[in-house]
């Protein structure tokens, strides 16, 4: 008999204001709301998304104001009152002590040659690593495969953990997951994953089905 195979939409959030300040470390910044492009964003992206793709049986999002909002918003545009699931493994990664602090200050000469040394274990003090992004995401993907077997999931989170889960299972170097612009997440971009007996597949990653997309750098330095 085959296994039942579950299929994940991973959209990255909409614009927010500390996608718009790259002087700033932001991190998880949970607290943060779209701005007034990143509800634009949105609602095509629920226009688009609505016409195109299977419709979720369920819905996931990591604790972040700026994801709830995408899913908030695709309720209003589908004119449906789908409740979705908070899941805080699909967090943006930590930057522990240093989020809200200037970027110039943190990434000194010194944290830059020990992120040079240590790649994917880097973290910074009371952070995390990209490696123990991709642990986490890949948990939340075991978890839910296990929930929703045969089902289509639409899961709003974010850039790097996007990145940390999807540079795992395809081998990206370092500097592809962390600061590659080819590699980058654009916000409200689309990765598709299937999954099946606990394998992920990823069929595309970070595909823009709205445009224009702008100022949404996810790179972690």
């Amino acid at each position: 008999m085959e296994s039942p195979m579950v299929e994940i939409y991973l959209v990255r959030h909409p614009e927010s204001a500390q996608n718009t300040d790259r002087s700033i470390v932001g991190g998880r910044s949970n607290e943060t709301p779209i701005t007034v492009r990143g509800e634009q964003q949105a609602r095509k992206f629920a226009k688009v998304f609505l016409a195109q793709y299977p419709s979720p049986d369920a819905f996931y999002t990591s604790p972040a104001v700026r994801t709830k909002e995408l899913l908030d918003i695709y309720n209003e545009v589908a004119g449906q009152q789908n409740g979705y699931f908070i899941d805080p493994d699909l967090q943006e990664l930590s930057q522990g002590l240093s989020e809200g602090l200037q970027r110039d200050k943190v990434y000194t000469p010194e944290v830059l040659a020990s992120i040079a040394e240590q790649l994917h274990d880097f973290a910074l003090p009371g952070g995390e690593s990209l490696n123990d992004v991709s642990s986490r995401m890949e948990a939340w993907v075991g978890r839910v495969e296990k929930r929703h077997p045969n089902s289509v999931l639409l899961a709003s989170t974010h850039g790097i953990a996007i990145s940390a889960l999807v540079g795992k299972q395809l081998g990206w170097s370092h500097v592809q997951t962390a600061t590659n612009p080819i590699h980058n997440i654009d916000n409200v971009s689309l990765t598709h994953l299937t999954v099946n007996d606990g394998k992920i597949n990823v069929d595309f990653w970070g595909k823009n089905i709205i445009e224009p997309i702008e100022n949404t750098a996810s790179t972690v330095y």
